[in-house]
C-alpha cells in the first residue's frame, strides 16, 4: 500500500489580491510560511520515501520549509503545477467575471465544459497530474509513503479522481486550504480517503504564539 500525503501550497500574495496565478507565480505571505512550518512540523514523525512538488516557486518553497532540516529527495514535476488559464493569468477574479463571463461562469458552473482559449481544460490538467499517480504507485513498494506538494485545482481534481466522480464535482466542499491535507492509501488499485483538506495544524499554529 502506497499513502499519498497531498498538500497545495501556502497562501501567497495573489491569493489575497484575488489574482488567477496559473502557470504564472507569487511569493508566500507571512500566513503562508507560518502554515507550511506548521505543516512541518505536523508530519516530523512521518517517513516519507520521497517528495513530489510542482516546479512553480510558491510550491518550491512550501516543499523546502516542509522538509527543512529533512534529508528527503524532492522532485519536481510538470505534472503537479496547476491549470494554465491563460489569458486570465494576473487578472482579478472581479476583471475576469467582467471581460470574459460565459468563460468565468463556465469554469465554476460547469466546469466539464470549461475551455480556455490559451490554456488547460480540466480535463487535461486531471489526465497530467493522474499520470503522476500512476507513475509514483508503480514505482514504490508497499508502505511507502510520498508528499505531494501543488496545487487547489489539482488536489481538487485528484480528489475528485479518488472518489471515482466526475469533473463536474471538482468544485464542491470541501473548499482547500493553503497547506490543508488530504492523506489517500493506494493498495493494488484500491483507494481509502483518510483525510480530506484537514487545516488543524495551522489552529495549533496560531495557539503558540
Amino acid at each position: 500500500m502506497v499513502t499519498l500525503y497531498i498538500t497545495r501550497h501556502g497562501e501567497t500574495e495573489w491569493n489575497l489580491q484575488k489574482r488567477m496565478q496559473g502557470w504564472c507565480d507569487s511569493p508566500l505571505t507571512i500566513a503562508g510560511v507560518k502554515a507550511a512550518h506548521a505543516l512541518g512540523k505536523r508530519l516530523a514523525s512521518i517517513s516519507f520515501n520521497a517528495v513530489y512538488a510542482s516546479p512553480s516557486g510558491r510550491t518550491v518553497d512550501t516543499a523546502q520549509i516542509i522538509c527543512q532540516n529533512r534529508q528527503l529527495p524532492i522532485f519536481f514535476k510538470q505534472q503537479l503545477k496547476e491549470i494554465h488559464v491563460g489569458e486570465w493569468q494576473g487578472m482579478r477574479a472581479e476583471d475576469i467575471k467582467e471581460r470574459y463571463p460565459q468563460q468565468y461562469d463556465a469554469y465554476y458552473n460547469d466546469p466539464l465544459h470549461y475551455h480556455s482559449i490559451e490554456g488547460e481544460s480540466f480535463l487535461q490538467v486531471l489526465e497530467r497530474s493522474v499520470s503522476l499517480i500512476d507513475e509514483i504507485t508503480t514505482k514504490y513498494d508497499a508502505d511507502a509513503t510520498v508528499l505531494i506538494v501543488t496545487h487547489a485545482v489539482v488536489k481538487k481534481l485528484l480528489i475528485v479522481y479518488f472518489n471515482n466522480q466526475s469533473i463536474a464535482h471538482v468544485w464542491e466542499p470541501p473548499f482547500i486550504h493553503g497547506t490543508s491535507l488530504t492523506i489517500v492509501h493506494i493498495d493494488d488499485g484500491c483507494v481509502t480517503i483518510e483525510l480530506i483538506g484537514d487545516t488543524s495544524h495551522i489552529a495549533q499554529e496560531a495557539l503558540s504564539y
